[in-house]
């Protein structure tokens, strides 16, 4: 049995803060942890591969501490013996950032349209992909589907990875749907051919079901960057070949904390009488939760401030509040 892990979106970096100003807590070592979590897991069960959809990073230009720890972590992995393929996404503007570690023989990333050949088990595998297409993804694919094409062996098992929007696919809390445009890939055009269609950029695990052809595999994010995927579970894909071709996969959740609205709905707030409505509040949460303050009247926004609210909510928790940015921008 060949085991294959594919995870995708570790958006690396994420509120990780090389200087913080305070003794608060910050969200970007629930990034690093979860990623943690994913390579030793690959490791456990003796994984023949690793597969990355894309969106290493959090953002295209990104400190070189934090390169070098996420770096590190891969050249780590990859001195295990599991090779491992990395999508780059558009977080990263379709590049990885250079370095030495990217040269390790098990480490794999995508810098065209390409094909990478392996062989587990006496099994041969084609793992083709290309670097995310950010713009008219519609009509670049066949094109890029046919440049692939000829290093395809019909005897492998083939894997189709990359890092885009596929129609079909949902976000968000009221299910969006993504139709058409030229940056969507409609489900028609996913090519024939391949066995299975390994895809980040979307942050909710899914599979597609193109007629006739092979499931498409989004596993999400490894963790929640926004309130929208605040009831999203997050995890990552196993996946399994048998020696006839068969596969199988299952979704492995990762911890994720907390994300938790708390409403103040009063028409008028006195300081005092605001602490202990939020004081009363956060006791019934979990310590770890991430908050966001939502004021109904709008007028009494500015009363939410980092110095209030910081001697209020438990270091361990964060908090943002929600429209905040937009009423300073009117004003």
């Amino acid at each position: 049995m060949v085991k294959i892990v594919f995870l995708a979106d570790t958006h690396l970096g994420f509120d990780f803060s090389l200087r913080p100003k305070k003794e608060r807590r910050r969200r970007g070592n629930d990034f690093f942890n979860n990623f943690d979590k994913v390579l030793d897991h690959a490791k456990e069960i003796d994984a023949d591969l690793l597969i990355h959809g894309g969106d290493l990073f959090y953002r295209t230009k990104v400190p070189a501490p934090i390169v070098d720890m996420v770096y590190e972590r891969i050249f780590g992995f990859a001195e295990a013996g599991i090779p491992i393929v990395i999508v780059p996404g558009n977080h990263e503007s379709s590049k990885l950032p250079a370095s030495l570690f990217l040269q390790h023989p098990n480490v794999y990333h995508f810098t065209e349209p390409q094909v990478f050949k392996f062989r587990f088990k006496n099994q041969f595998f084609d793992v083709a992909g290309f670097p995310c297409v950010r713009n008219d993804i519609k009509a670049k694919l066949p094109p890029i589907i046919k440049e692939i094409q000829p290093y395809l062996n019909n005897e492998s098992i083939k894997l189709l990875c990359m890092h885009q929007s596929i129609e079909g696919a949902k976000v968000g809390p009221s299910d969006f749907t993504f139709r058409y445009g030229d940056d969507v890939i409609p489900i028609k055009d996913i090519p024939a051919g391949f066995d299975l269609i390994l895809s980040g950029h979307i942050h909710r695990a899914q599979i597609l079901w193109p007629s006739n052809k092979a499931p498409v595999i989004y596993p999400g994010s490894i963790e929640r960057t926004a309130f929208a995927e605040k009831d999203e579970e997050k995890g990552f894909y196993e996946i399994e070949f048998d020696e006839k071709r068969s596969y199988g996969f299952k979704f492995i959740p990762l911890n994720s904390r907390p994300m938790i609205d708390i409403l103040l709905e009063k028409e008028n707030y006195t300081i005092k009488g605001l602490q202990d409505e939020i004081a009363a509040k956060i006791g019934t949460i979990a310590a770890n939760s991430i908050v966001r303050f939502n004021m109904v009247q709008k007028e009494n926004l500015p009363l939410l401030n980092a110095s209030f609210l910081d001697k209020l909510v438990p270091s361990t928790m964060n908090y943002q509040i929600s429209g905040l940015k937009e009423l300073y921008q009117s004003n």
